[in-house]
């Protein structure tokens, strides 16, 4: 009797046979040293609240069990006939979660959360983006499945098109710019991924549209001052400022410059090697979201240029796998699934290493994996369970 609960208990804590073992070993390793790093930043609170890294730490367990075992039900749950029966009571859950949100008090200029009682926040949107990817792959599913649909571009994708319009349209009232940007991104990439000849001629205006919508967005925020002049005295003045922060932090440094300035502040003192792991200065009180958006800066100031060698070599691992899989299949909707789930990622990535290193203006965005926070954990790691189911069949097609 305990052997068959052994192995029961082992069944639920596997993912599928064939998923790959270096993603599954780089999302833990990525997991684990987040959570170090969390607990070393929440040393910074102890003076005040002596239980608070205890408390974080019990917290962050939770959210690590909860994100993996998402991930294990993902790989054996997903298939697109299953999904596609499901995916409009999904919309509906998905829906009524981001609407919640405007019940309750923004934070940081965004009203992305719905509050709970002890502390907890969950934020609704984390989890549209790995909907939104599994949203056009069961699109060009039922495509296949339906005689001439593949030919009609606007039929094909008239879901996933109604779902990008109702969530971007809920996030932009929620001022979260940076959830908009990575959502569009994650669309637009999953509409250009299949090679369809019916979809040539829309993914080469989305192309255009993509290439205009930079060079323009470069022109008014990066070469001249025009939109952020115009944003400024719009409901989105705090983008604005966010703006004007990541051209010179030290211009306001004790009003909103406050955490870009500490944040380059933390990065330079790192001396290369990092000051040593428990030991930044920046993370008492500096720096008010230590263990969240500005964890990469307390990551570098302790542990300098190998702390940050670490992440990007997982991540790099993670994308060169996702990538490999995309390319050696032939199923549209794995593709889009395995692609996707990698612009997911980098976009979360350079928005968030970009943001701290004040390459471009702070969005407030995780760094996956690294950042405290179970609703953005959970949310990539359903992406990576899907993912992994996806690669799980695609490894068993080659071998038959």
């Amino acid at each position: 009797m305990p052997k068959k609960k052994n192995r029961s208990l082992l069944r639920i804590i596997q993912l599928r046979p064939k998923s790959d073992g270096y993603i599954t070993l780089s999302v833990l390793a990525l997991m684990v040293f987040g959570s170090l790093m969390i607990v070393s930043t929440d040393m910074g609170e102890t003076g005040t609240a002596p239980l608070v890294v205890l408390m974080n730490i019990v917290k962050q367990v939770i959210f690590m069990a909860v994100g993996y075992g998402v991930m294990c039900a993902c790989s054996k749950w997903f298939s697109f006939r299953r999904f596609a029966f499901w995916q409009y009571g999904f919309m509906v859950v998905l829906f009524l979660l981001t609407a919640a949100t405007f019940l309750f008090s923004a934070s940081g200029g965004s009203q992305a959360w719905i509050r709970l009682p002890g502390g907890i926040t969950i934020q609704p949107s984390e989890f549209v983006k790995s909907y939104m990817i599994a949203v056009v792959a069961a699109a060009l599913y039922q495509g296949k499945r339906k005689k001439g649909l593949l030919n009609h571009p606007g039929r094909l994708f008239r879901f996933p098109l109604i779902v990008m319009g109702v969530f971007g349209l809920l996030i932009l009232a929620q001022r979260d710019i940076g959830t908009l940007v990575i959502l569009l991104m994650i669309f637009l990439t999953c509409l250009l991924i299949p090679s369809v000849p019916s979809l040539k001629v829309m993914q080469k205006h989305i192309k255009r549209l993509l290439a205009a919508g930079i060079c323009l967005a470069i022109l008014l925020f990066g070469v001249t001052d025009i939109g952020t002049n115009i944003i400024a005295q719009t409901p989105f003045s705090h983008i604005a400022t966010r703006v004007a922060n990541a051209k010179n932090p030290y211009n306001d440094i004790y009003g909103e410059g406050y955490q870009p300035a500490n944040s380059l502040y933390g990065i330079a003192s790192s001396n290369i090697i990092g000051r040593g792991l428990g030991n930044s200065s920046r993370k008492y009180g500096y720096l008010t979201q230590a263990d969240n958006d500005y964890i990469l800066a307390i990551v570098i100031e302790e542990t300098g240029i190998f702390g940050l060698a670490y992440i990007i070599f997982f991540y790099i691992a993670i994308l060169s796998r996702l990538f490999h899989y995309a390319m050696v299949t032939n199923d549209t909707g794995y593709r889009v699934i395995l692609g996707g789930t990698a612009m997911y990622l980098f976009m979360h990535f350079f928005l968030n290493v970009g943001g701290v290193a004040c390459f471009i203006p702070f969005t407030g965005v995780p760094l996956l994996f690294i950042s405290s926070g179970g609703s953005s954990l959970i949310g990539i790691c359903a992406a990576m369970g899907i993912s992994q189911n996806c690669i799980s069949k695609i490894r068993r097609r080659e071998e038959e």
